[in-house]
C-alpha cells in the first residue's frame, strides 16, 4: 500500500517536473524564433514530446523537443501562420462589424462568432493529429475541424479545461511561465489522443 502510494506520487512529481521544463522549453524556443516564427514548432515539438508520455516512452525530454522542433519548423509553420491569420481577420472583421446598422449588426457578429468557435475547435486538433499522422496542411485542419465536430462533448470538456487553466494563470501570473503552456498542450494531447486512437483502430 505505502509502496504504490509513493510510485503515484513520484509518478505526479515526474508530471510536474515534464510541465515545467517543457514550458520553459517552449517559451526560449517561441522567442528564438521571434514568436511568429517560433510558436508552432515549439508547440509542436511540446505535443511530439507528449504524445510520447501519453505513450509510456522513455523520453529524453530535450532532445525529443530539439529534434522535432529543427525537423517540423517549415511545415508547423506553415498552419500555424494560417490559423494566426484567420484569427486576426476574424478580429478585424469583428473591428468591422462594430460600424454596421444595428438592424444586421447581430446577425453579422453571430455568423463571426459561429466561424470563430469553429476556428478555436480546430485548433485544438490540429496539433494532436500532426504528431500521429503523415497529412498535408490542409487535410490536417480539415480533419482537424471534423473531428473537432465528431467528438463535440470531448471538445466542450477540453475547451473548458484550457479556460479553468487561463483563469488560474490570470489569477497567478507566475504560472504563465511555469506551467501555463504546457497545461494546454497536455490537456489537447491528453483528451484528443483517446479520439485519435478509436479512428487508428477504425
Amino acid at each position: 500500500m505505502l509502496q504504490q502510494t509513493f510510485t503515484k506520487l513520484f509518478i505526479v512529481c515526474e508530471w510536474i517536473m515534464n510541465l515545467v521544463l517543457l514550458n520553459l522549453l517552449f517559451i526560449f524556443f517561441s522567442c528564438a524564433g521571434l514568436i511568429l516564427f517560433g510558436f508552432s514548432p515549439a508547440f509542436a515539438a511540446m505535443s511530439h514530446v507528449f504524445k510520447q508520455l501519453y505513450e509510456r516512452k522513455d523520453v529524453r525530454v530535450v532532445r525529443s523537443f530539439y529534434t522535432t522542433f529543427k525537423g517540423e519548423l517549415i511545415k508547423s509553420n506553415k498552419f500555424g501562420l494560417l490559423y494566426g491569420y484567420l484569427f486576426s481577420l476574424l478580429f478585424i472583421n469583428f473591428l468591422f462589424i462594430q460600424t454596421f446598422p444595428a438592424s444586421i449588426q447581430t446577425a453579422a457578429m453571430l455568423v463571426l462568432i459561429g466561424i470563430a468557435l469553429l476556428a478555436l475547435c480546430s485548433s485544438l486538433y490540429v496539433f494532436p493529429l500532426y504528431t500521429n499522422f503523415k497529412s498535408t496542411v490542409w487535410q490536417l485542419i480539415k480533419n482537424s475541424l471534423l473531428l473537432a465536430i465528431a467528438f463535440l462533448p470531448r471538445t466542450i470538456f477540453t475547451l473548458i479545461l484550457i479556460l479553468a487553466v487561463a483563469i488560474i494563470c490570470f489569477y497567478q501570473p507566475i504560472l504563465i511561465f511555469l506551467i501555463g503552456f504546457s497545461s494546454i498542450c497536455a490537456i489537447t494531447m491528453l483528451t484528443s489522443q483517446p479520439c485519435i486512437q478509436k479512428i487508428k483502430t477504425a
